[in-house]
């Protein structure tokens, strides 16, 4: 699917290719883009933009924004990264090599008022759950291609393809090696 078709998404920035660097990838984020937009704790929809197709559709709530969120993505070579951030660095890292542009789109909903019930008691906050969102994202794309991004693996019943697993293998045993070599 075009991002030209999604009717809610606002482009906040670029993915670049980082050089002499153990991650791969870097975001840089529009200039004109609220700088609180980039770091609202509301929850958020995110999507993977390659050459205006829509690659991955994935969401949040993690507190710090959506700067949060993509740090995950864009330090995803360093640390103890899961498989699908550290596959997902390295496809968009793949697909800025050959040329291709990648940009993330983001969606948000208003807060609403709702009730929520606690240990001894209820009261009303302001929510929105990005969990709901995500999937509404997903049943719109799914609606209309009848199946979900490439990207979004788990959703399409998919491996990841083994020869970046394998890689995510092999970062797990060096770093572990490195780890038992130190004093």
């Amino acid at each position: 699917m075009n991002i030209k078709e999604v009717k809610t998404a606002i482009k906040v920035g670029d993915f670049h290719l980082r050089r002499n660097h153990k991650n791969k990838i870097e975001l840089k984020y529009l200039p004109d883009i609220d700088k609180k937009k980039l770091t609202d704790n509301s929850a958020r929809i995110y999507l993977f933009v390659q050459d205006g197709i829509i690659k991955k559709i994935g969401g949040s709530a993690a507190k710090g924004g959506i700067k949060s969120t993509m740090s995950l993505y864009t330090t995803s070579m360093q640390g103890s990264p899961g498989v699908p951030r550290f596959v997902l660095h390295l496809l968009i890292g793949e697909a800025l090599k050959s040329d291709s542009k990648m940009e993330l789109y983001i969606i948000t909903s208003p807060k609403v008022t709702a009730t929520i019930n606690g240990l001894f008691g209820s009261k009303k906050v302001k929510i929105a759950s990005f969990k709901e969102m995500e999937d509404f994202c997903k049943s719109d794309y799914y609606s209309r291609e009848k199946r979900h991004p490439d990207w979004n693996f788990q959703e399409n019943h998919e491996p990841y393809p083994s020869r970046l697993a394998k890689k995510h293998n092999l970062y797990h045993q060096k770093r572990l090696s490195e780890k038992k070599t130190k004093p």
